[in-house]
């Protein structure tokens, strides 16, 4: 009789320990749910304190370790997992990954190989394995891109599509509180209701999207005078709001009308818009029947008032993995997308491929900074060297995604490349040197770009240089003739002294100018001139505050600016700060970050060069 009671308290309280564990793992659970990994973690930490913890207990906490981070943690979470009774083959796969995190390229090969036995079909092995081969290679490569996020904008909710608007970008957000801090209204509670706004320079505005049915706007890409968006429709259930599939929309004669070119089927997922080729054609992801896997990209012409069949990238670009996001230039000869199908750090990264002989070639990834462990996607350039891109990148990502510019050195010519290199963005995109008034002598701060080019024309004997230069209106016929070609024969002859070949080098005559405006001049709001650096504090409590003033090398001192655009808008913002505060503030311009000291006659006096292949 003691030995039955003793068995059955044995039994009940094993009833009770067991029921207490699986009730925290119930609540572990929910805290995954609801993404409180941390939460998560605490609990999951206690119950899989033991030799035989529960095998999905174990697999919980490894995956909340991933989420927030952890990735030591993880790697011997994952040991324990693998070694487990229940321990299922596709935790090779994971156990690989965070031992590439960690960067332990041959081991986490290892894990892959284990894994492609048990699931020979998955494109992923192969991907993995080539990215392992690849990243100790880009990371003695990397890009010198400068990446910096947006405060003003990204929050804990979703920032996503920064799109190019001449100094300002659009931008869409699931942020309720934004949308109320701009003043903008929504009747509709579901949390992924997205909306459009507009940031300039941090001063951040919403613009509203009318249609005739309720929507949810999750994209804004304007772009040749042409509007082009993605939205989701919004149906009132009873059993909530819901939202239909994505559509791209085009505004054509006033009206939104919905993309889809000519034979693909209504059930195919149509996204990611991006206007070429002077608004002609459009680039876009599907995941039509007939693709490679996954998404891929593909593109479709507007001809006689309809748009043609689709036709895919080809293989250089589509995987069986997801290709997304594309932008193309504004030449139509680079194309930046992102993708998990190709070779990267992690999940989505961003590649560049250039546009030749008739295909995109194979694509480059980006390198590090462009992309990280994390989802790095929807690359758009606002000019020749600056533009955003979005990113979950840990610690820098505030919420789920947010949005991030990059700014390339302008002394930095081709872009992040593993196979062949190429010019990046060189088509009828020049860069300048400039003269002191009579001179053809190359000034100092040009220095470290001609040096930059001459490098690139040694290195690629494929590549050469046009040159023609220019002469402002003020001088006699005779005299400008004279210094255009001398200003031509500075830079040719400074290429060769370099090292060039002259068979490299091709001049172009040139000519009179009276141009003031030139892609990369930027023009500002001159306030103040003094011998110091550190007056910006100064200038900015004399304005009110009312802008952010920064200051550039002058001569013997500093000039103190404000505002950053082209000439009209620098008018008016000169215009506006004389009217308020009585500075005499007046127009300078600067190149590269040099200052013109003549801002309205240094624009003519210049050499122009393009690269090409």
């Amino acid at each position: 009789m003691k030995y039955f009671l003793r068995s059955i308290v044995s039994t009940l309280l094993f009833l009770l320990l067991f029921s207490s564990a699986n009730a925290q793992s119930v609540k572990a659970n929910e805290y995954i749910k609801n993404g409180q990994f941390a939460e998560a973690i605490a609990i999951l930490e206690k119950v899989c304190d033991k030799s035989n913890p529960i095998y999905d207990d174990l697999t919980n906490l490894g995956y909340c370790y991933i989420m927030v981070h952890e990735y030591q943690k993880a790697e011997s979470t994952y040991v324990r997992i693998l070694d487990h009774s229940k321990a299922e083959e596709v935790q090779h796969f994971y156990y690989g990954e965070v031992l590439r995190i960690n960067g332990k390229y041959e081991e986490a090969k290892e894990q892959y190989r284990m894994y492609a036995k048990a699931f020979p079909a998955d494109y992923k092995t192969e991907q993995r394995l080539r990215s392992c081969d690849s990243i100790p290679v880009w990371e003695n490569n990397k890009s010198n891109a400068i990446i910096n996020d947006f405060p003003e904008v990204n929050s804990s909710s979703e920032e996503l599509w920064p799109w190019p608007a001449g100094n300002a970008y659009y931008f869409t957000s699931t942020n309720k509180q934004l949308l109320e801090k701009c003043d903008g209204t929504t009747t509709f509670l579901d949390p992924q209701l997205s909306f459009v706004y507009k940031n300039n320079g941090g001063n951040i505005t919403y613009i509203p999207m009318k249609s005739k049915d309720s929507i949810s706007t999750t994209a804004y890409v304007p772009r040749y005078g042409i509007e082009v968006r993605i939205v989701k429709k919004i149906k009132v259930t009873p059993a909530g709001e819901e939202m239909d599939a994505s559509r791209i929309e085009i505004k054509m004669n006033s009206d939104w009308e919905i993309f889809r070119p000519k034979g693909v089927d209504p059930f195919s997922t149509i996204s990611h818009p991006c206007l070429a080729n002077n608004g002609t054609r459009m680039y876009f992801v599907s995941d039509m029947p007939g693709g490679k896997g996954g998404t891929d990209l593909y593109y479709s012409d507007y001809k006689s008032g309809s748009w043609t069949e689709a036709v895919s990238l080809g293989d250089n670009i589509n995987t069986s993995g997801n290709e997304m996001f594309p932008y193309v230039s504004d030449n139509d000869d680079f194309l930046y997308f992102a993708s998990d199908g190709h070779p990267g750090y992690g999940n989505l990264d961003i590649f560049c491929s250039m546009y030749k002989g008739g295909q995109w070639l194979k694509p480059a990834n980006m390198k590090k900074p462009f992309n990280s462990i994390g989802n790095d996607f929807n690359l758009v350039f606002s000019d020749f060297y600056k533009g955003y891109l979005v990113s979950n990148r840990w610690p820098e990502s505030k919420g789920t995604y947010d949005i991030f510019s990059f700014r390339i050195p302008q002394d930095t010519i081709i872009p992040p490349d593993t196979t062949k290199p190429f010019v990046y963005k060189a088509d009828n995109h020049p860069l300048y040197v400039f003269y002191e008034t009579e001179s053809s002598k190359i000034s100092e701060s040009h220095i470290m770009m001609l040096d930059s080019i001459a490098d690139l024309l040694k290195k690629y004997n494929y590549l050469s240089i046009s040159i023609t230069a220019n002469a402002d209106i003020r001088g006699p016929e005779t005299l400008n003739d004279e210094l255009i070609e001398c200003r031509e024969t500075s830079v040719s002859q400074y290429m060769q002294n370099k090292g060039v070949s002259a068979s490299q080098i091709q001049l172009g005559g040139g000519s009179i100018s009276e141009t003031r405006e030139l892609e990369g001049l930027e023009y500002h709001v001159q306030i103040g001139y003094v011998q110091t650096a550190d007056a910006n504090e100064w200038y900015a409590k004399t304005l009110g505050n009312a802008y952010t003033v920064q200051n550039t090398a002058k001569k013997n001192g500093y000039a103190y600016y404000v505002g950053n655009g082209s000439l009209e808008e620098m008018k008016k913002l000169q215009g506006e700060i004389n009217a308020k505060y009585s500075m005499g503030a007046f127009l300078i311009v600067t190149y590269r970050g040099v200052l013109l000291e003549d801002t309205w006659y240094a624009p003519n006096r210049r050499a122009e060069f393009r690269l090409s292949n």
